[in-house]
């Protein structure tokens, strides 16, 4: 039985994010489509069909997050989906390995990715949260990527790869939260899909990459700290 909800999408004037935006939207639910470009963010909301909203926001600064907030509380009133979903890739080799030189990547683009990649989806949660606690059943999900997998660590492209492992252990952490209640926290990897991030020689499409999300979303499957590719289970 479909039920319509408020999702709120960060970076989403693209990639990932744009094809959620999307599809839920042209499904019937209402999507607050986020990006730290206005220009860009509005000329991808104004080409979903649906109930969408624009709100510029840039993870990054704090005080952004904080009028995000302020936003939802005299405008929206509940979310009851987040999809941290706004990251990007700054290593130079991107996915090369450089074995003369495994960590090339600088610190500084360490903490930038930090920032954007973990700290930015850390603090949009902690702002939306309350939002979130009123609904019947909530939902957080987290962009990641297999690369963020320690299992499966590789080497090439360290400040991605530990980034998306942290955001790996925010779920974790808020699964063990939130356990008692109505809130579900879930890593959903894409896979390797053709965006400006994943490149043109990437084997999946965005449709293909948006699957994991959509299902949870519609079909409210009772999973819980799970990482996801799809509808199937990795191993984080």
């Amino acid at each position: 039985m479909f039920r319509k909800k408020t999702v709120l999408i960060t970076g989403a004037n693209r990639g990932i994010g744009y094809e959620a935006a999307k599809e839920l939207a042209e499904s019937g639910h209402r999507v607050i489509l986020t990006a730290r470009n206005e220009e860009k963010g509005l000329k991808a909301k104004d080409s979903i069909k649906g109930d969408v909203i624009f709100y510029l926001l840039d993870v990054t600064q704090s005080e952004s997050i904080k009028h995000l907030a302020k936003f939802i509380e005299k405008d929206v009133g509940t979310i009851d989906v987040l999809i941290n979903n706004a990251g990007s890739l700054f290593d130079p080799k991107r996915f090369e390995v450089n074995p003369d030189n495994p960590l090339d990547t600088s610190v500084e683009v360490l903490n930038q990715t930090l920032q954007l990649n973990l700290v930015g989806a850390y603090n949009v949660t902690k702002h939306v949260l309350p939002f979130m606690n009123k609904t019947k059943r909530a939902d957080i999900i987290n962009v990641s990527s297999g690369m963020g997998a320690l299992r499966e660590m590789g080497g090439g492209t360290p400040a991605y790869r530990i980034s998306k492992t942290a955001l790996n252990a925010l779920t974790k952490i808020l699964t063990a939260e939130f356990k008692k209640t109505n809130l579900h926290v879930n890593s959903i990897c894409p896979g390797w899909v053709r965006t400006d991030l994943g490149g043109p020689e990437a084997i999946r499409s965005v449709e293909e990459g948006v699957v994991g999300i959509l299902w949870i979303i519609n079909d409210e499957p009772e999973v819980r700290g799970q990482f996801i590719r799809d509808k199937e289970f990795l191993e984080f």
